[in-house]
């Protein structure tokens, strides 16, 4: 029996088994990425090659007249980069596309390495047995914050927690829990104390809580100095006014600790008075004061002279 190279054994065992003639059309269905390229195989997809036809399903009649009317040209391309099988004419039919290909995701963002190592040094304090795990979490943790961060999500204005992303919000996010705080009456009704004498003691609100209702109170000093301010520039008798809630306004963004002692139930005084602010030393971005009103009680305008 005369030799034979494999390569002739497998063509003619496909050969007799019918299996050119499929892989033939397979080549067609497959070329169709490389023939017509990827910005065009993004909407129009081969998935059939029958009697010499090849079938391609596209989005719409507009697409698929589009490609028709370069039927030729894509037959010529064809000829050239796959002489057989031949085909001899395109059928455009509106289905279903392939979604094009996407690219691999881009590596995880790593973690702050100053949160991490705080994370991680927070796990030290445990018994032996519990630090790996500890830390193993810290490290996930932190993990989870990057991915958090890299999507958008920023600190909560009230606590400082990463909050999903809102479009309807312009400014700093709050939190879900820091929205459902500052709805309670007592973080409230604390606010209010808080607005006009910011050492005031909140003893039913918890730590958290307190913090919502300091966020509430600079929201109305701020509200309050707004309003105080054209009738200050009108009438000197409301400067007084003005300098008070200047002061309130400093006290709260300085973060003043509450005073201990003092029963309201009582009626006695739950607050020792603001501490004194020399306002020469108020700086207005970083104490959060409109400019303005520092101008108009007489301050910025020593400290700076260049300020109109």
């Amino acid at each position: 029996m005369r030799e034979r190279h494999v390569a002739a054994w497998l063509d003619a065992a496909m050969r007799r088994g019918g299996w050119v003639r499929g892989v033939r059309r397979a080549e067609a269905v497959l070329a169709w990425p490389r023939v017509v390229g990827s910005d065009v195989a993004r909407f129009a997809t081969a998935v059939a090659f029958q009697n010499g036809t090849l079938i391609v399903e596209v989005a719409d009649a507009e697409t698929a007249m589009h490609l028709g009317l370069q039927r030729h040209r894509i037959l010529e391309a064809y000829r050239s980069r796959l002489p057989e099988p031949t085909v001899r004419d395109l059928r455009f039919r509106v289905g279903r596309v392939a979604p094009a290909e996407e690219p691999p995701p881009p590596p995880p963002p790593p973690p702050d390495p100053a949160e991490l190592r705080h994370l991680e040094q927070a796990a030290l304090g445990l018994p032996d047995e519990l630090v790996p795990a500890a830390a193993a979490t810290g490290r996930a943790l932190a993990a989870l914050r990057a991915r958090r961060r890299a999507a958008g999500w920023r600190p909560c204005g009230i606590c400082g927690s990463l909050t999903e992303p809102d479009p309807s919000v312009s400014d700093a996010p709050r939190c879900a829990t820091c929205r459902r705080q500052a709805t309670l009456p007592k973080v409230v009704d604390a606010a209010a104390r808080l607005a006009v004498a910011p050492q005031a003691a909140t003893p039913a609100l918890t730590d958290d809580e307190r913090r919502v209702a300091l966020w509430l109170a600079r929201g109305r000093v701020r509200a309050l100095i707004q309003d105080l301010l054209p009738r200050a520039l009108a009438d000197g008798a409301h400067l007084g006014a003005l300098e008070a809630a200047v002061r309130c306004a400093v006290a709260l963004n300085r973060g003043a600790p509450p005073s201990p002692g003092g029963d309201p139930a009582a009626g006695t005084p739950s607050h020792a008075p603001t501490e004194p602010t020399d306002l020469d030393d108020v700086d207005p971005e970083r104490d959060g004061v409109d400019p303005r009103a520092l101008r108009a009680l007489g301050r910025l305008r020593r400290r700076h002279p260049e300020v109109p």
